[in-house]
């Protein structure tokens, strides 16, 4: 799968007229070439057709990865750029990155209500037909699951809108739920529990119930999020990677912690075949744009190899600071004198807007063999991983009862011991009230620059408090530097503004979100 969609979505998006630069909302077109009777004649165009979907999945530099400095983990570096406002809290509904999230998803749900509408026509083994249709149900699904998190309930479609077609106005937040999961379990049900090397990056029954438990688990509908990640946990073909710090290079793109995954080609010649990870987030010193900083506050938050906290662990060196931490600390964040690519990270140009403000950078993704980043990144980007199934399942399960049981734990601890992380496990005897903190501490430090961190503080209603903390970091000196203050509208900021080109478009359809222009 890796090797092929990617480039045959190419084909189809530009090559075949399904999409251009000018795309409206929603992409109205009701001259889809890829719609005629004529295309829709065998097993090989359904799944070509399927296949270009793909390319519609959200974007993982500015919509995944970038959403951390809108949290007490990092800042943006670029702080005039859209993501400044964002991280600031001082932008409007016109922010370019709103309306990317939002036409990029309806992009790919529209392609998903396109092939149901021809899909039963197609001559075609039934069960590969079946199949076939779960795939478009779980992208589809996976789709309105971002535009839930990110701005509420989502205007749902139940055809492709033709040109001029008027929009329908939204629905609530918990329809949107129902539709999400009613996609999910009915895709469940048509596909293998995990795939083949050969078709890794298609979804599964697993990815379903990963993602069924992820939206059920932001909903607080802690009952049906334990049992969908129970449902993963007892397929027993997932795992965790024994190495955490490989897992997000292209060794471990094979590994059957990865549910789902945004797959690349391995010599990429456009943004089609690879991303810009490496182009955002790569130090300066490699070609990058070095785009993310660090807070202080996530690095002081990672334990100490005894698991104590830095206040707490006599292991920790205020003269040696980064020695005997977490090994996830030194697998995910670049300091001064870090290595990578066979190069020391430094300090000398911080804060002059194109190098670290806070004397940190992103280590995690981070390609060493594009070094130069002469070429777009071949690593998958991961959405769903076994580590979240387990995370998720421990904090569902531990607010569904009084008092964490043995499960919780072990759920947890899998986490911690993970051989190349190797903390001790828990201390027995934890409050309900306790280790809800220890599982959103491990959340944070496990997902960081992954695009969770945001969407587990909206469901806290924590995020006006991480974010309006003073900023700090260190300089090359290791003396401690203040960064900024930031602002949260606590009446707003919990949602994303539904694009305001949209809003005009709809002439009323659309309703804005609470505090938005």
């Amino acid at each position: 799968m890796r090797l092929k969609y990617n480039f045959i979505g190419l084909i189809l998006a530009c090559g075949l007229g399904l999409s251009s630069c000018n795309d409206s909302f929603l992409d109205r077109n009701p001259k889809d070439q890829l719609s005629d009777a004529s295309f829709w004649k065998n097993a090989e165009d359904a799944q070509k057709f399927a296949t270009g979907i793909y390319l519609y999945l959200i974007e993982p530099e500015n919509h995944t990865i970038m959403t951390d400095c809108y949290t007490d983990n990092a800042i943006p570096v670029h702080v005039t750029a859209e993501q400044g406002q964002l991280s600031a809290g001082t932008a409007t509904s016109s922010n370019p990155h709103f309306l990317q999230l939002w036409k990029n998803a309806y992009q790919c749900i529209r392609r998903c209500l396109v092939f149901y509408e021809h899909i039963g026509d197609v001559p075609m083994d039934e069960k590969e037909k079946a199949q076939l249709t779960a795939e478009v149900q779980f992208l589809e699904a996976f789709s309105y699951a971002n535009i839930l998190k990110y701005m509420g309930g989502a205007s749902l479609l139940d055809h492709p809108l033709e040109l001029n077609e008027k929009l329908p106005s939204r629905s609530s937040e918990e329809e949107t739920y129902n539709h999400i999961v009613g996609l999910l379990d009915k895709a469940a049900a048509s596909l293998p529990d995990i795939r083949s090397n050969s078709d890794h990056g298609k979804p599964s029954a697993g990815a379903c119930y990963a993602l069924k438990a992820r939206v059920a688990f932001y909903a607080h509908k802690y009952d049906v999020a334990e049992a969908a990640a129970r449902k993963v946990m007892g397929m027993n073909v997932y795992g965790l990677y024994d190495n955490y710090g490989d897992l997000f290079q292209p060794v471990a793109e094979l590994c059957n912690e990865i549910i789902f995954d945004r797959e690349y080609l391995e010599n990429p010649k456009n943004s089609n075949e690879g991303s810009y990870i490496g182009q955002f987030f790569a130090p300066v010193m490699m070609g990058g744009w070095e785009a993310l900083s660090p807070t202080q506050d996530l690095i002081d938050s990672y334990p100490c190899k005894d698991g104590k906290s830095i206040r707490e662990s006599p292991f920790y060196n205020p003269e040696d600071p980064f020695a005997d931490r977490d090994p996830r600390l030194g697998f995910s964040v670049l300091w001064n004198g870090s290595q990578i690519a066979g190069k020391t990270f430094n300090l000398n140009n911080m804060g002059d807007g194109s190098h670290t403000r806070t004397g940190y950078s992103m280590k995690k993704y981070i390609n060493p063999d594009n070094d130069g980043i002469n070429n777009y990144d071949w690593t998958n980007f991961i959405y769903i991983r076994y580590a979240e199934v387990l995370l998720t399942f421990a904090e569902a399960r531990n607010e569904n009862l009084s008092a964490p049981d043995t499960e919780v734990y072990d759920a947890v601890n899998q986490i911690r011991q993970r051989p190349s992380v190797g903390l001790p496990p828990l201390p027995s005897g934890l409050s309900k009230d306790q280790m809800r903190e220890a599982i959103r501490l491990e959340r944070r430090l496990e997902f960081a620059f992954e695009g969770m961190h945001l969407f587990d503080t909206r469901s806290y209603k924590t995020t006006e408090k991480d974010v309006t903390k003073p900023v700090y970091g260190i300089n090359a000196k290791g003396e401690s530097i203040f960064i900024e203050t930031r602002k949260f509208n606590a009446n707003r900021d919990y949602l994303w503004a539904i694009p305001l080109e949209e809003v005009d478009l709809a002439q009323g359809a659309l309703k804005q979100n609470p505090g938005w222009d």
